[in-house]
């Protein structure tokens, strides 16, 4: 077998192990035969900054690798791959914050002269920070407060999180505040919300930020609730009443958005619910894996859906229905923020079917550009979010119980079976929302037709996650990781379940099983 045969076939290998989700043998598989982006990439998907730092100094990608070490907690090597790249500035932020010598940074930008406004504006912040750090605080504090408007020219977001760390150090919550208000002005993206955030934990009720809105003045729906035991049989109904508003988006068009009440509830799933640990085989792949000699990993659990652990959710609103394609396209006409958007993106036509083939991307310039036009604030729903509002107060594997069935969802329900339900229809298609019972919140299709995008990067656990219902970024891959939550009308139903996490492709991941809905901010007005 030649050299090229063998890579190819590496390459096969490698590719089959991402297929699976075995994507520590696929990394090893790229190391091996020299494609060191996407080991890199994948050690990102995996968390391994420390590798996923090495594999991209290989292919000369310094500032990557610089980002990777920081994440690993490694700044000097992260200075040193920011000066691989040309970037002083960057390894004199290193060098002045982490790491604290202020004497090399002030040798090293002796000499150094600002070509841009946003080197001029690096160069201060470098300044204030070194100032922060060797007893000048007040100092530090004017030449902060003099760049606030060099800021507003220059909406990059690493400016603000310097400015926001010397601010902090400095504990100055009124320099805190002036940068947020800076950073919203110049249209940084969850600006609005993270000071918000920081308002009410800094300040509590002085704020003035509404914590609640009151669901009086919400209009009330009233719907059935059904309840199935394993063999999917209904066991219970109960009539529920929900608070909502809606939206309107011009032509006729509107969303509906349900008051979702706050609360506590346990996130994940129990090591003893069915599917909950389930992994693919390669066993397609065996025989060409072993002749090159690599060995088939062994059957390993995936523990993405635990450790279970409590999550305070605040209210929020959330959409009653997944994103039609009727409300796409209104939205999509509306004035472009960051990207364009494909008015009719779907395979599956119709005005009440659920838009599909959407990029994660896409997904967010829609929460963009419905903002601006409404005021308010819309954005995907974090992780936490629509698992809290897809169980609606229930601990079973399905908002229906313990099993669903192709009445009450649209998923591919002719082979598989996850209870002792029959088989049922495979409809090979999205159906209009609604088609199905609502959850005890009043949402509809929390099971089925589409997957839908929640605002979290992908982590292969919950260690470390935060309980209090926010988007959880740290550690997180920003480019591949985006989380896919409630299956699809092509799924099994073991991957319909409230607790399932989809990691099927990166931010830029497209397919006909593809969706979202919105969730909006409670102080909406």
């Amino acid at each position: 077998m030649s050299n090229e045969e063998t890579t190819q076939l590496l390459q096969k290998a490698a590719q089959c192990y991402v297929e699976a989700g075995w994507l520590a043998e696929a990394c090893r598989v790229w190391e091996e035969i020299g494609d060191y982006q996407q080991a890199a990439e994948s050690y990102e998907q995996l968390s391994n900054w420390s590798k996923a730092a090495h594999c991209y100094q290989q292919t000369q990608n310094w500032s990557n690798a610089a980002r990777c070490y920081l994440m690993c907690k490694q700044p000097q090597a992260a200075a040193d791959c920011w000066l691989q790249a040309g970037e002083l500035l960057k390894a004199s932020w290193i060098w002045a914050d982490n790491l604290q010598q202020t004497y090399r940074v002030q040798a090293e930008l002796s000499n150094f002269v600002a070509e841009t406004e946003t080197e001029a504006l690096e160069i201060e912040l470098i300044t204030a920070r070194c100032e922060a750090s060797s007893g000048k605080k007040a100092e530090s504090a004017i030449r902060l407060k003099e760049q606030l408007e060099p800021l507003l020219k220059q909406p990059q977001k690493h400016l603000y999180e310097w400015a926001l760390k010397i601010a902090s150090i400095l504990t100055r919550p009124d320099l805190t505040a002036l940068i947020y208000a800076t950073a919203y002005r110049a249209k940084i993206p969850n600006a609005c919300q993270k000071w918000e955030q920081w308002a009410i934990t800094t300040l509590g009720d002085a704020t003035g930020i509404p914590k609640e809105e009151s669901a009086e003045e919400l209009a009330t729906d009233e719907f059935e609730v059904v309840t199935v035991n394993r063999k999917g049989e209904i066991i219970k109904r109960v009539w529920q009443q929900a608070k909502y508003f809606s939206e309107p988006l011009g032509n006729g068009i509107d969303i509906e958005m349900v008051y979702i009440p706050g609360g506590t509830f346990i996130m994940g799933s129990p090591k003893e619910e069915k599917d909950s640990n389930y992994s693919e085989r390669l066993q397609y792949y065996a025989s060409f894996t072993l002749d090159i000699g690599l060995p088939l990993p062994k059957e390993k659990k995936n523990n993405s859906e635990r450790p279970q652990h409590q999550v305070t959710v605040q209210p929020f609103y959330m959409g009653k229905y997944q994103v039609t394609q009727a409300q796409w396209r209104t939205v999509a006409n509306l004035p472009k923020i960051e990207r364009d958007l494909d008015p009719e993106p779907s395979r599956f036509k119709g005005e009440n079917h659920p838009v599909e083939q959407v990029f994660w991307d896409d997904a967010v310039e829609f929460c963009a550009r419905l903002s601006l036009a409404t005021r308010k604030e819309y954005r995907l729903p974090s992780e936490a979010q629509w698992e809290y509002a897809a169980r609606a107060g229930t601990t079973t594997p399905f908002h229906y119980g313990e099993t669903i069935t192709s009445d009450l969802a649209n998923y591919g329900a002719s082979g598989y079976t996850y209870a002792d339900e029959p088989t049922g229809e495979y409809r090979q298609e999205t159906t209009p929302v609604g088609s199905f019972p609502p959850n005890g919140f009043g949402l509809y299709d929390m099971h089925g037709n589409v997957l839908e995008w929640c605002a979290d990067p992908w982590h292969d656990s919950y260690e470390g996650a935060p309980q209090d219902g926010r988007v959880w970024l740290d550690n997180g891959n920003d480019y591949y990781s985006h989380i896919l939550r409630g299956g699809s009308w092509r799924n099994y139903s073991r991957k319909c379940r409230s607790g399932y996490r989809a990691i099927d492709g990166a931010r830029d991941f497209i397919n006909f099983d593809v969706g979202f809905r919105v969730c909006c901010v409670v102080g909406r007005t």
